[in-house]
């Protein structure tokens, strides 16, 4: 027999069902957190949601800018940065990967995504006396220290306190750059996590298109996870020479003439605060030996303009750790450093103005570096069209009454007016850079990173800090 039900009885069921349905829980109800819990339950790493690891993620070394992910993960193998990228594909959450938080401008943050923290990644083997295979959360003291136990070393040493993934990230130079190159220079392959979840391996002989996206290319089309690099012979001791100027013009000078002669191994130009104010400028040159051909000074200071000089003979573990503690790292204060390649041409030109307007030059302790351009090939580090270039470092450590929003428009203003010389920028400044900017950076090599990226990280869940590729 057929039993037929009224609309307003047939109306109130549906109500009543929707009622229960609701009660139900839904995973299209669920927070991101929520199924990151409920979805990556079979990592060999851990999955950290306490507002301690959060807060930390949401901070880097500038201080500046601070985004909270929802999550960090601290992977057991690459597969948990596969299972992580494959489910931010799925869900359209963003993902980050950070070393040791060496960014001035959130660059390795993620506002409601997940931050990778590199550091359980730190695996260093020596394959054999031309390479070493290392994680990317490792500590370049680390590489070296494995090196030199079998008398070998790396070619370009950056700061030993950075991890090796966010180096080879961001180009990688060093104080040996003006004859090496960059560390990206020397690498032979990586093992990287690409931005649609593929684990593959690249080298300039296999998938070389997603190696040199790699290599200086900011994170934008996949994660580094390992790194294979090349070592060489190791000196047994350095003849370190620290030269004092009384202006920079002088000092700039030299370190050129330097760059072109070659006839130091350690070349670095740096300024230190004078305790009655102004800055007094000096010139580091370090020529590598192996005893007892230790080197005569002579001919390593000739045709110099310095005013007074101190030598020091290290051996080379004392050489490469003498500055492996990074003393501003743990300064909480604002650090809204800037990074900037300029031609030589218009370097002194350029120098001159920032020194002279106080607004520019409060607070700064600059560093100075003079490169053959020839020596830097990667096509995704981009520098000034002149043989000899400047690197210019712009290190400010401000107190926390400090305007940050003026100091960051004056990093600005620096920028473009190095643009508009002919200059570039340099890994993770504090800079607002827009896409446009970006373009502008690139260059010829703007479709290549933009083909890229389409094609590695098409949904574009990568290193959003950059803002490179917004959305």
């Amino acid at each position: 027999m057929e039993h037929r039900i009224s609309r307003r009885d047939f109306a109130r069921r549906l109500a009543s069902g929707a009622a229960l349905l609701a009660l139900q829980p839904s995973c299209t109800s669920l927070s991101p957190g929520q199924r990151l819990r409920n979805d990556l339950t079979d990592l060999s790493g851990t999955l950290l949601f306490e507002d301690a690891a959060r807060q930390a993620a949401a901070n880097d070394f500038g201080r500046i800018v601070h985004r909270l992910p929802i999550a960090v993960l601290k992977p057991g193998s690459a597969q948990d940065i596969v299972k992580l990228v494959q489910f931010a594909n799925r869900h359209g959450i963003k993902v980050a990967m950070r070393g040791q938080g060496h960014s001035f401008f959130g660059q390795t943050q993620v506002e409601g995504g997940v931050v990778i923290d590199s550091s359980s990644l730190s695996s260093v083997r020596i394959i054999n006396s031309g390479a070493v295979e290392v994680g990317a959360g490792a500590k370049w003291s680390a590489v070296l220290n494995a090196a030199n136990a079998s008398k070998r070393t790396l070619p370009v040493i950056a700061d030993i306190f950075l991890s090796v993934g966010g180096t080879i990230s961001t180009g990688g130079f060093a104080v040996t750059t003006y004859t090496q190159g960059f560390q990206v220079d020397h690498v032979r392959e990586l093992e990287v996590v690409t931005g649609d979840g593929q684990l593959v391996t690249c080298s300039d002989e296999r998938n070389s298109d997603l190696f040199n996206a790699m290599l200086g290319g900011l994170g934008q089309c996949g994660i580094i996870v390992k790194v294979v690099t090349e070592l060489v012979a190791a000196p047994s001791h350095v003849l370190f020479f620290r030269l004092n100027y009384e202006d920079f013009q002088t000092a700039s000078a030299d370190l050129a003439l330097l760059a072109k002669d070659g006839r130091f191994n350690h070349l670095d130009g740096r300024g230190a605060a004078q305790p009655g104010g102004g800055i007094a400028y000096y010139v580091e040159g370090g020529a590598f030996y192996d005893t007892p051909n230790t080197p005569s000074e002579a001919p390593l200071l000739a045709g110099l303009r310095f005013t007074s000089k101190t030598a020091s003979v290290m051996t080379y573990e004392q050489y490469y750790r003498r500055e492996e503690v990074c003393a501003p790292c743990t300064t909480p204060a604002l650090k809204p450093f800037v990074y900037l390649c300029l031609p030589a041409s218009r370097y002194v030109e350029y120098t001159t103005k920032m020194l002279a307007t106080p607004a520019e030059a409060a607070f700064v302790t600059p560093r100075m570096s003079a490169w053959r351009r020839s020596t830097i090939k990667r096509p995704l580090v981009r520098l000034p069209n002149e043989d000899i270039v400047y690197r210019f470092q712009i290190s400010r450590v401000l107190p926390a009454s400090a305007d940050i929003m003026s100091a960051i428009a004056i990093n600005r203003t620096l920028y473009e007016r190095a643009r508009d010389m002919g200059g570039t920028r340099l890994t993770s400044s504090a800079i607002p850079f827009s896409q446009a900017d970006w373009i502008q950076h690139y260059g010829p090599v703007w479709k290549s990173v933009q083909a890229a990226k389409g094609r590695f990280d098409p949904n574009n869940v990568l290193a959003p800090g950059h803002g490179m590729f917004p959305g």
